[in-house]
């Protein structure tokens, strides 16, 4: 059965990542589903767009009669997963740069939605706005006072495998150490920062909603060294998409504008303990609800 499937996946993934998995909690108030009407989607850890979208889809779908869950786990045992039918699919894709090297490697075993449901995914690098420095030649040339480092997310993360190659563009190898972390702490690292005007250079991504709660900023990538601003797409497994074709024609139609992306992750951001409430509160917004029925039609 599926579920022994993904149990046997979990402790493999626990074995090899030292990463814990766990499933997303459902509205306690719905009816118990039947196993083949369960979805199971990767749950990225630190990702706050990706827990707003499987928020929002637990929602919808619950709606249509299926249960929704998530399993956390690193990026790279994710797709693994996919790839091998354990799992679902993942919400949220960034194509062709991102997320490029998973999907290469699985792409025989993987069903990627044609059109992207979000067209402006930027990596960037973030200071705090007190910092005079505004792009990254700058911040290279006074590295020093940046601590000779970069504070990066989770080390399995598409932007720190590109991160290494941007450095490299500016020559800066030997003056910006990558620091390999995680987003939470990446973020708790730039909220002090910002809050005592100390200077600090860190990964992020935008849409972000770290911009409208926090003074920080883009530190401007003057010589091109990132890519080109990727496209969000959602993958998955061959073996999902043959047993439900609906639900992928559903998923597939689905398309967010800057402002109800942003607003999601808003709501969401609310209700830390139960993302679902936050999706739910999204949806009640007319605008919105009409936006998410039109991907059922």
């Amino acid at each position: 059965m599926k579920k022994n499937k993904i149990g046997a996946f979990l402790a493999c993934a626990l074995l090899a990542t030292g990463v814990s998995a766990c499933s997303g909690a459902t509205d306690p108030g719905a009816a118990p589903q039947a196993s083949d009407k369960t979805i199971t989607f990767v749950a990225s850890p630190g990702y706050d767009n990706i827990v707003s979208l499987n928020a929002l889809w637990e929602q919808l779908l619950a709606e249509h009669g299926y249960t929704f869950k998530t399993t956390q786990v690193d990026i790279a045992a994710g797709f693994a997963g996919i790839a091998r039918g354990d799992l679902d699919g993942y919400i949220e894709t960034w194509l062709p740069s991102t997320h490029g090297t998973y999907v290469d490697k699985y792409k025989d075993q993987l069903q990627i939605t044609e059109k992207p449901f979000y067209d402006n995914d930027r990596l960037v690098l973030v200071a705090p706005k007190s910092v005079p420095e505004n792009t990254i030649s700058e911040v290279v040339n006074n590295a020093e006072k940046y601590g000779n480092k970069i504070v990066g997310i989770e080390a399995g993360s598409g932007e720190m495998k590109i991160l290494p190659e941007v450095v490299k563009k500016y020559g800066a190898t030997d003056k910006l150490k990558i620091i390999e972390g995680s987003t939470p702490a990446t973020l708790a690292a730039l909220k002090d920062a910002a809050a005592k005007g100390e200077p600090l250079i860190a990964t992020l991504w935008e849409p972000h909603w770290a911009f409208a709660s926090m003074p920080i900023k883009v530190i401007q990538d003057d010589l091109g060294a990132w890519p080109k601003p990727d496209q969000s797409h959602t993958v998955f497994s061959k073996k999902f998409a043959a047993k439900e074709p609906q639900v992928v024609k559903w998923m597939t139609n689905m398309k967010l504008t800057d402002d109800q992306f942003a607003s999601l992750m808003s709501a969401v951001r609310e209700t830390p303990d139960n993302p679902g409430a936050g999706a739910k509160k999204w949806l009640e917004d007319p605008e919105n609800r009409k936006t998410a029925d039109s991907w059922f039609s």
